[in-house]
């Protein structure tokens, strides 16, 4: 996979772009400027980019059972308003911790959100995995520093959590029908490269693809930890993957800028800008979020802690 081609899908100057979902339904690709504090929705077919603008830095975006777009928000999950840009906070996560944002979100096949967290100036052990069900968000993982994924294998009963921070990806078992989490272990450290293990995605073989920032490339392990091949991009940090297009066959590659000093950014140009590969394997597209609350709710209403066996 060295030698895998790669294309500029968009040719956009993004500050940290991240999150990238790929829904089936409407072939569209969405995704998030977090520090530009913008949520995307980008049309292959027509190269047709747009945007919203949102208060507060978006670590993420999912779609609800009606295709609308649900953000995770510095406070929780919000679901846009396409046409006023207003985001209305339906599942509040960490509502007294200010200090926190929720970052990534993930949808499972069941329809629950898997949404992490972190502080603003990244204090070590501040953040939190949160499994969002029926309204209600549950803390399932804790003392993290950046939270990462998660990406999940429900075939083989995994999760897997990356804690960008520490340069760590660790792997639980999943019970798909419960969402119960267990069995934490080590699965790949990249703390002698000092690479950031970041966005992730597991492929229809079972392969877990990860965006590794400073590494200017995205990486396919087996599930025994074994590393099985490298795409290549021409910026120092990609930052997330997914995969779409008609049959699961393109792989989308998210990028920032926002890490790179003044001369890398000037060294290259197209930091920022979305990707595009077909690696020779093929991945699913991202389901979509199940029973949100239908109105919104008010702060300081708590959340459940669990903790993993």
């Amino acid at each position: 996979m060295g030698d895998t081609p790669v294309e500029v899908a968009l040719s956009m100057r993004a500050q940290h772009a991240e999150g990238p979902l790929w829904d089936a339904a409407t072939a569209a690709l969405w995704w998030v400027d977090i520090t530009g504090q913008r949520v995307d929705r980008f049309e292959p077919a027509s190269s047709n980019d747009s945007s919203w603008s949102t208060a507060g830095q978006p670590g993420g975006v999912v779609l609800d059972v009606d295709g609308e777009p649900v953000v995770a928000a510095p406070e929780g999950l919000a679901v846009l308003d396409r046409s006023t840009g207003a985001l209305d906070l339906r599942v509040p996560i960490e509502q007294d911790r200010q200090e926190n944002r929720a970052n990534d979100i993930k949808v499972d096949s069941r329809g629950r959100a898997w949404v992490g967290t972190m502080a603003f100036d990244k204090a070590p052990g501040s953040a939190a995995l949160y499994r969002v069900e029926a309204g209600k968000a549950s803390c399932v993982v804790d003392g993290l520093t950046i939270s990462n994924g998660p990406a999940f294998d429900e075939v083989q009963g995994r999760l897997y959590l990356a804690d960008t921070a520490l340069c760590v990806v660790d792997v639980f078992d999943l019970d798909p029908d419960t969402g119960l989490l267990s069995g934490r272990r080590r699965f790949l450290d990249f703390s002698d490269e000092q690479v950031w293990p970041d966005g992730m995605t597991v492929d229809d073989d079972g392969m877990l693809w990860v965006a590794l920032g400073r590494s200017g490339a995205v990486r396919r392990f087996r599930p025994d930890g074994v590393l099985d091949g490298t795409v290549e991009v021409p910026t120092s940090n990609p930052t997330s993957v997914t995969f779409g297009g008609a049959r699961g066959e393109d792989l989308y590659i998210t990028t920032s800028w926002t890490d790179l000093d003044e001369h890398g950014r000037a060294a290259e140009p197209l930091a920022g800008a979305i990707f595009r590969c077909r690696p020779g394997v093929t991945g699913r597209p991202s389901e979509r979020l199940a029973d949100l609350p239908a109105t919104g709710h008010h702060p300081g209403i708590p959340f459940e802690k669990e903790t993993p066996r």
